[in-house]
């Protein structure tokens, strides 16, 4: 049996945090049943002795300085240690012995000769390095060349298209912020099994998040941002055994002298921890460091899958590119059932979305069908695009984001130059227009209608003047004009 248990619970904080549940009844130890972030047995290779159950599962690499893992431990990329560090034991929670508890994939590097509990499991090994040593009858170390024990470019796909799906889930919790010099964030739910929140993080002001939710009631918290910065705080009680922090469009988190409590999904991010400890499931897709004692605690959950809609199709990649001012979008499918249409959707904020345009499904296919669409006017900035693909019943899902960096010069025309009389302006969007501006030769600014096409000209003196024309996505363009 390859399967999981485990789920925490409650907060999140930057500076000073407090939370507040209900009830809490947190297990230890290895876990052995299904939450959320249990691996799918079908990504386990069948040579790992032991369940999907993990303490933490980072996709990049590894260096700690300082700091340990309690429960089991896999590292995709390189391990570097140059100070101690212990894996599956510490604080009452120690893992299985003689299951594989610590995996790395890539290369380990270890200055010193430190003890674990449970199976150690490698592919290669630096210059000087000693491999770790272990309780008799509890583990031992496997190795060189045993690599691939996790699936894990699927699997970290698997892990994103979750954090995504989560992320989509309605929100029926409610969240107030009290934005002083301190934010309040309280975040109350009337939920009896899963209370899902929205919450986007001061990123300059210290915070804490109050949470009110029925007892014995789960908690998804969705994090909108991108940069996740916290210095500061802890967590005392709750039912860290029934919450999740999802981090669906987060590349940097920051964690410094902070106890999370609860689970830990953010498949994008790098993550910094410098003291403190996450106490649950941890999953990371990017690198990691950890320092100053910051530590992974084995703690169990009870944090199990929620409905989440399945995919209309199988969608197998979705990319997007730029190409001059425009965003080409590339997907492709390899199965689709009663498929209608996709429905492009753009944001600038990965929070607030509209929709772009439309593309007419196959509808019934078995093969690899691909599909394209442009958008001809992305705004300058961050472009941000997912699919919603439709059903011919209406139901729909929605696909994981990606996004873009556009720097587009806005086109403006203005004619006739010299002017006489109307002044005509063409820009690419009239919607997009914010303000037309005259500025003379001593730089005296006076604002023009903006709701036509034709700027009045007739009662301007004659001179040499720049009409300015800003657009709603911060973008400015002038051009010298001569009044006759």
């Amino acid at each position: 049996m390859k399967s999981c248990s485990k789920k925490i619970a409650s907060f999140f904080s930057l500076a000073v945090i407090s939370v507040f549940f209900l009830s809490s009844n947190v297990a230890f130890a290895q876990c052995n049943g299904n939450t959320v972030l249990t691996v799918p047995e079908t990504y386990l290779s069948d040579a790992l002795v032991g369940n999907g159950n993990f303490n933490a599962i980072i996709f990049g690499n590894l260096v700690a300085t300082g700091g340990d893992s309690e429960g089991r431990l896999v590292v995709a990329g390189d391990f570097t240690a140059p100070g101690s560090y212990s894996v599956g034991s510490g604080g009452g929670r120690d893992a299985t012995p003689n299951t594989d508890n610590f995996i790395v994939n890539g290369k380990f590097t270890n200055a010193n000769n430190w003890g674990m509990t449970g199976n150690f499991v490698y592919n290669e090994t630096g210059v000087n390095t000693q491999n770790p040593t272990h309780p008799a009858g509890t583990g031992t170390n496997k190795g060189p060349g045993i690599t691939d024990l996790l699936a894990y470019n699927n699997l970290k796909t698997y892990f994103t298209d979750l954090s995504v799906s989560l992320s989509n889930l309605t929100s029926n919790g409610n969240v107030t912020y009290a934005p002083y010099s301190f934010v309040t964030i309280d975040l109350v739910g009337t939920s009896t099994s899963l209370n899902i929140f929205s919450v986007t993080l001061p990123e300059d002001k210290p915070f804490g998040i109050n949470i009110n939710v029925p007892a014995n009631s789960a908690v998804l918290i969705n994090v909108t941002n991108k940069n996740v910065v916290v210095d500061g705080g802890s967590i005392n009680g709750g039912q860290t055994e029934k919450t999740l922090f999802n981090f669906p469009v987060a590349t940097n988190i920051s964690l410094k002298s902070f106890a999370l409590q609860g689970q830990l999904l953010a498949p994008l991010a790098n993550l910094a921890g410098s003291g403190g400890n996450i106490n649950g499931q941890a999953i990371i897709g990017g690198n990691v460091t950890q320092d100053n004692g910051f530590e992974f605690h084995n703690y169990c959950s009870t944090f199990a899958m929620p409905t989440v809609t399945p995919l209309p199709v199988t969608l197998t990649s979705f990319t997007v590119g730029k190409e001059g001012t425009q965003v080409v979008l590339n997907w492709e499918t390899t199965l689709e059932t009663n498929s209608d249409r996709f429905e492009i959707q753009r944001s600038v904020n990965a929070k607030d979305w509209s929709l772009a345009g439309t593309v007419t499904s196959t509808g019934e296919s078995k093969n690899l069908v691909r599909y394209q669409f442009v958008d001809a006017s992305p705004v300058n900035g961050q472009n941000y695009y997912r699919l919603k693909m439709i059903d011919r019943d209406a139901t729909f899902a929605l696909s994981r984001f990606q996004n873009v960096f556009m720097n587009v010069t806005p086109t403006v025309t203005i004619f006739p130059n010299p002017v006489v009389n109307d002044l005509t302006i063409e820009t690419q969007d009239r919607k997009q227009v914010s303000g037309i501006y005259l500025i003379n030769a001593a730089g005296q600014k006076v604002a023009m209608p903006i709701s036509a096409d034709k700027v009045d000209m007739s009662k301007v003196r004659a001179g040499i003047y720049v009409i300015q024309v800003n657009q709603s996505d911060g973008m400015v363009s002038t051009t010298k004009v001569v009044k006759q």
